[in-house]
């Protein structure tokens, strides 16, 4: 069982445990967090390399908001479905936030933001409700001192809120808690008053078709990606 469920959104992910279903039309996994192409290691591109086959998330949301169906990108997913999780601290989901909106400013034309929502749904050792709620009350008691912060963006290495993790597991022994993060791109609907503006047409109010951060069109198409 890959979480308890309330109807069919997912409170929490069983670490090892495989989600009841694969990559298709509208689910993409990602292992990583690299939100945009700037985000990405340089051994991602080196041609050579076997592990050059990670791409920037951007590229999968891209293609679900271009194909108008809406679609969820599940980081820290591996691709065989087995929930994994990112280890974030609440600075470092902060980043990730950041980095998505960041990322949607710079399409075009840019991604409204009631056209997409992140969750963070924690990754538990067992299938345990005593675990869940017991989570649910120390992430709440967490401060929101420093959430204000500025973000380093666009760059693989690392921000503040990394080098702050790093000093909370190293020099205090904090244990962090892993994530999937879910980034959910709503389906086009041309009956929102908020995507007048956007809207192809007068009549049918078509999606308009984004560029991404490096100015490219990408389509859904089932488990993959095409570009234009």
């Amino acid at each position: 069982m890959a979480s308890k469920s309330s109807g069919n959104s997912m409170r929490y992910y069983v670490r090892g445990s495989i989600v009841p279903f694969e990559e298709d039309m509208y689910h993409e996994f990602k292992g990583h967090r690299s939100i945009s192409v700037e985000e990405l290691p340089p051994w991602t591109h080196e041609k050579n390399d076997e592990k050059a086959s990670r791409r920037a998330v951007s590229r999968a949301l891209n293609a679900f908001l271009n194909t108008g169906k809406g679609g969820t990108c599940y980081l820290g997913m591996l691709d065989n479905g087995q929930a994994k999780g990112i280890e974030l601290t609440q600075f470092q989901k902060d980043h990730v936030m950041a980095s998505i909106d960041e990322v949607f400013s710079r399409y075009s034309p840019p991604v409204k933001r009631h056209r997409y929502k992140v969750r963070f749904k924690p990754v538990l050792e067992s299938d345990s409700v005593d675990e869940f709620e017991r989570f649910q009350s120390e992430d709440a008691a967490i401060s929101d001192i420093d959430r204000k912060r500025p973000h380093t963006l666009r760059t693989y290495q690392y921000c503040w809120c990394d080098c702050d993790r790093h000093a909370q597991e190293q020099y205090c022994g904090i244990l962090i808690q892993p994530y999937i993060i879910e980034i959910v791109i709503k389906p086009w609907d041309p009956d929102d008053p908020r995507n007048a503006e956007d809207a192809v047409g007068t009549v049918v109010k078509l999606q308009p078709f984004h560029e991404d951060e490096e100015g490219k069109v990408y389509f859904r198409r089932q488990a993959s990606l095409v570009q234009a």
